[in-house]
């Protein structure tokens, strides 16, 4: 997987295509504690405390399946289908009746390796590593949603090459001893045969949607080994299509081209000044700015890739902090030596942030209305006492939306209540995945070690609503013009905190308070 790129990595000229992966965690925006780690300053008054979590995850809205359509057409026209429903996340599955008791070497080969939740035997709670890839793997049954939560965290349990071996094993399997003619052909024809498919239509799609090795020389012998060991397998089906896709990852290639498709709705026409060459702040209408910044956000959230979420791996980056929308904010705001500029800055930039709630643009909301509840900013008392009761109104609704109380509660049910398109703020997602990460344990205790797979089940259904979101894009006119001046002014905004707090005394030194 290549080096995700940090929030706001534009340049100018990198307006009208956004080519770079983009990190999960959004610089600016973020509230308390995860807002701390970018601006050093601490929230006072928007999001309150950090609560104790024990967080409703997000229902996960349903999406398409992630198997091969050669596999679901296999199971289509080969089995009978039945639909049930796991846990949050619509379960689809087939199954092929077969009499294990009148054929035990039809029986799967691990099935005291893993457990199930209920009596039912349809969802897997916790299982061996081999016990789990069987089940991925199974002749007698697709699991679509199983085999989607797997590859979707498997570097959470395993590593690639490790996984490539057991699937190498499943694929080559040996028949069980002592069968007669007739029962060996029945083994191939109801077993390795299905099996074979199933394994190279996994490896099509891990390769195709949920290859997360490093992009190292290491990984290209891995890839060219993969290749080595597939080539002479040309008479499964659909193989020479993995050896395609192995080619395509060997050359560097993205084989997996995701689109946001837009809503079918009027696009409507940009709200523009006439002088477009000297663009002032202020001069600029907010929805238009909010729509902007909008389409901006979207082509950063498109590059996301859910799976970077796994394992807190937005904690592992140590890197300078990048340049963020919260900091244009309060720079800005310090910028101007008039309190009545200050005033309408505030005014304007709340407009914004409430235009970006319109259009259910969560995450900008939260970047400019946490640049306003930073210390340099929030500590101009005597500013604030200008600014007019409505604007003052409008920025205390969207804080309480974003309150952290009761693990955002209020934002998580305007959320699910929103109809697509939407960019949401990441900052639950992650502090859910946190909570997962930190409180569900990996793996049963000893004697028998298994991997906790219900563990796994609950990371996957956030990283299916972060998919979801992504799925729909907005009917929206890009403004060059506009997008250059936001871009250009938030990578000007160097986000120096000790500067910023001296600017606020400055402008406002310290005094006896007035209640605003």
């Amino acid at each position: 997987m290549s080096e995700p790129v940090r929030p706001w990595p534009y340049l100018a000229e990198d307006i009208r295509e956004v080519t770079h992966n983009v990190h999960p965690m959004w610089a600016g925006g973020v509230p308390d504690p995860w807002f701390q780690r970018y601006t050093r300053f601490p929230l006072t008054r928007a999001a309150g405390v950090t609560p104790d979590i024990n967080p409703l995850l997000p229902q996960a809205r349903r999406l398409a399946s992630s198997a091969s359509l050669s596999d679901l057409d296999y199971a289509r026209n080969n089995t009978p289908t039945t639909m049930s429903s796991s846990s949050q996340h619509a379960r689809k599955w087939s199954t092929m009746p077969i009499d294990t008791n009148a054929a035990p070497f039809l029986s799967l080969d691990f099935e005291d390796e893993v457990v199930y939740e209920d009596e039912r035997r349809q969802s897997i709670k916790q299982g061996t590593i081999c016990g789990l890839v069987e089940q991925l793997t199974r002749h007698d049954r697709l699991d679509v949603s199983f085999n989607e939560t797997f590859l979707m965290t498997y570097p959470t349990f395993v590593c690639g090459r490790e996984l490539f071996e057991i699937l190498l094993q499943r694929l080559n399997m040996p028949p069980p001893p002592g069968l007669t003619d007739s029962d060996l052909s029945r083994w191939t024809e109801q077993k390795q045969k299905t099996v074979r498919f199933r394994v190279i239509n996994i490896l099509k799609t891990w390769l195709e949607r949920y290859w997360m090795e490093p992009p190292t020389e290491s990984t290209m012998d891995f890839l060219r080994h993969i290749h080595a060991q597939i080539q002479p397998l040309t008479n499964v089906p659909t193989c020479s299509q993995l050896l395609t896709i192995i080619e395509h990852r060997l050359k560097g290639q993205d084989i997996l081209k995701r689109y946001m498709t837009p809503p079918n709705s009027t696009v409507p026409k940009p709200l523009t000044p006439r002088n477009m060459k000297k663009l002032k702040f202020l001069d600029l209408d907010p929805m238009e700015l909010a729509r902007q910044l909008t389409i901006i956000e979207s082509r950063l959230f498109a590059r996301i890739k859910p799976t970077e979420c796994l394992n807190k791996s937005w904690q592992k980056k140590d890197t300078d902090r990048p340049p963020s929308l919260a900091n244009w904010v309060g720079e800005m705001i310090l910028a101007q030596d008039e309190m009545k500029k200050r005033v309408s800055l505030i005014k304007q930039i709340v407009n914004i942030a409430d235009n970006c709630r319109s259009l259910s643009n969560f995450a900008t909301m939260m970047s400019l209305i946490s640049g306003l509840a930073t210390s340099p900013i929030y500590r101009l008392h005597r500013t604030w006492t200008q600014v007019n009761p409505k604007t003052r109104k409008l920025l205390e609704d969207m804080q309480s939306l974003m309150s952290s109380e009761k693990n955002f509660i209020k934002y998580r049910d305007k959320l699910h209540g929103a109809s697509p398109p939407c960019i949401p703020f990441l900052g639950t997602y992650l502090t859910d995945l946190t909570f997962i990460e930190d409180g569900i344990p990996s793996h049963t205790p000893p004697p028998n070690v298994m991997i906790n797979f219900s563990k796994r089940v609950k990371v996957a259904e956030i990283l299916r609503e972060i998919e979801s979101c992504q799925a729909v894009g907005y009917s929206l006119l890009p403004v060059p013009e506009i997008q250059e001046f936001i871009v250009r002014n938030v990578q000007a905004a160097g986000g120096d905190v000790e500067g910023m707090y001296e600017r606020s005394l400055a402008l406002e030194p310290r005094m006896a308070r007035s209640s605003r």
